[in-house]
């Protein structure tokens, strides 16, 4: 992969980053795609497809620029015009978006990518729940009975489902864990862990509370201890248990041996044979919406793109997960590996790493390794479709860095007073609205169990999260001004 260099000529090379506008287009494509899914918009809505085509056509441009090799032009055209062609029958866009995503990823760098998402989906989940908040009384629900809580009341938050609310906190997680690496403390587990049960009352989302709970602790781990060859070796297993539970379980398990996985796996064993038959085994896949019903959905990945978009791309992913991981486990990339399965595990019982979601980060490090395996043989001559129009542009980030210097100034001279402030804050606000929350007419008309338990409950826990932040960012900013005061009058 490219370093990218910072032009002689700029005076302040520390304030500035130089990128290449091939790696640019991509990072363009990758926050709009984000940014449309994280605001909750999904395929068939108008608005999506704006989106969708402005992300293609930085992607069409970046990959016109980009300079390849003859072997790396005849490998990406096959897989995008097989993508294409099962798009055609399938009417699923998400393979093209999927292997577009995988094809595009030459020269650009990982971090980068990671650092944007963070960014967007930050503002875009962050924004589309507020907003959501904002106008409850509005906002989907939908009450479902779970065997621990009983009777509870799912919010949708502007989202498709409450278990797509949970999984965009999953993926939140994964752009924060990312980024921090090596940085990644126990401090932040337990934020990130607190989000995740805040969140919970919500989406109610025992899989999706789970899962982040899993991948959050995992990545701890991993992170503090050194990984044994063992431990690689139950990693390495990990995508191969996937592919067993879902298509070849429902295939060879029979009589007893079938009621009772089906039993402890809640139904998914046979719903799997529902759709895994001959009729369905093709080449270039099946029409979706003909073969699923509202009530009969595939709630499974790998059962989705086998059966959605046929055997040879579910091959191929086959490969390139298992080539990843293989690679990652050689060079002990453990913080990639933990990320690669729980995201695996999710597959499971959610349906987003294949289709028209954008949540699979993990097809970024498969675009990485795509483009090592092309690349381990002797240089070939590079070809661009689009000669010399790629070049470096810089971007000047001085005066962001001067803002988050001073806020970081303030934040490590004040913690303390900002930290308690806030809390107590919080903890007023939390208790006062607590006490005089009074439930919604068409929640009063489904209270059963204890719902109306869990929803004061997620009230003053919203309140207090709310008030805490709030507090603290008026408390920093009206530090921030008192000093620019001092400063002047100084001065």
């Amino acid at each position: 992969m490219n370093k990218m260099k910072i032009d002689a000529g700029n005076e302040n090379p520390e304030n500035s980053i130089t990128i290449r506008l091939s790696e640019l287009l991509y990072l363009l494509f990758f926050g709009i795609m984000l940014f449309a899914k994280g605001i909750g918009l999904y395929d068939g809505q108008n608005i999506y497809k704006i989106f969708l085509v402005l992300a293609f056509l930085c992607i069409a441009l970046k990959m016109c620029i980009t300079e390849y090799s003859v072997k790396e032009w005849a490998v990406i055209l096959f897989l995008l015009a097989l993508s294409v062609v099962v798009y055609r029958v399938s009417g699923e866009k998400g393979v093209l978006i999927c292997m577009t995503m995988i094809v595009a990823m030459k020269n650009v760098s990982l971090k980068r990518s990671f650092g944007v998402g963070l960014t967007v989906w930050a503002i875009a989940v962050s924004g589309r729940f507020l907003f959501s908040l904002f106008f409850i009384e509005n906002v989907e629900t939908a009450v479902q009975t779970k065997n621990i809580f009983g009777a509870v009341l799912r919010y949708f938050m502007g989202f498709p489902h409450p278990n797509v609310l949970h999984i965009s906190y999953l993926i939140l997680t994964a752009f924060v864990i990312y980024c921090l690496k090596e940085t990644y403390s126990f401090k932040h587990l337990a934020l990130l862990l607190l989000g995740n049960l805040f969140l919970f009352f919500y989406s109610y989302s025992f899989t999706g509370a789970l899962i982040v709970t899993l991948y959050i602790c995992l990545s701890y781990y991993v992170k503090k201890r050194t990984i044994h060859k063992f431990e690689y070796f139950l990693v390495m297993l990990v995508f191969p248990g996937c592919i067993l539970f879902s298509v070849i379980f429902p295939i060879i398990l029979q009589g007893e041996a079938f009621e009772l996985a089906d039993k402890i796996f809640n139904n998914r064993i046979h719903l799997a044979k529902h759709f895994l038959t001959l009729e369905n085994m093709s080449l270039l896949g099946n029409n979706l919406a003909s073969i699923t019903t509202e009530i009969v959905a595939m709630d499974n990945s790998y059962l989705f793109i086998l059966v959605t978009y046929g055997i040879p791309v579910f091959t191929l992913m086959c490969m390139g997960y298992m080539v990843t991981v293989s690679s990652y486990v050689k060079q002990k990339k453990n913080i990639e590996l933990a990320m690669i399965c729980c995201f695996l595990v999710a597959g499971l019982t959610e349906p987003f790493l294949f289709n028209t979601s954008f949540k699979n980060l993990t097809l970024l490090f498969i675009g990485e390794q795509f483009f090592t395996e092309l690349n381990k043989r002797k240089e070939e001559k590079r070809i661009a479709l689009l000669g010399q129009c790629d070049r470096n542009i810089v971007i000047d980030l001085g005066r962001f860095k001067e803002i988050m210097k001073r806020w970081q100034e303030l934040w490590c001279k004040h913690r303390a007073i900002i930290l308690k402030a806030g809390a107590a804050a919080a903890f007023i606000i939390s208790i006062v609205t607590g006490i005089i929350y009074q439930p919604r007419e068409d929640v009063l008309k489904v209270q059963r169990d204890n719902l109306l338990v869990y929803e004061r409950v997620r009230v003053a826990g919203t309140a207090f999260v709310l008030g805490f932040a709030i507090a603290g960012i008026a408390l920093i900013a009206f530090l921030m001004f008192a000093e620019i005061r001092k400063n002047k009058q100084g001065d």
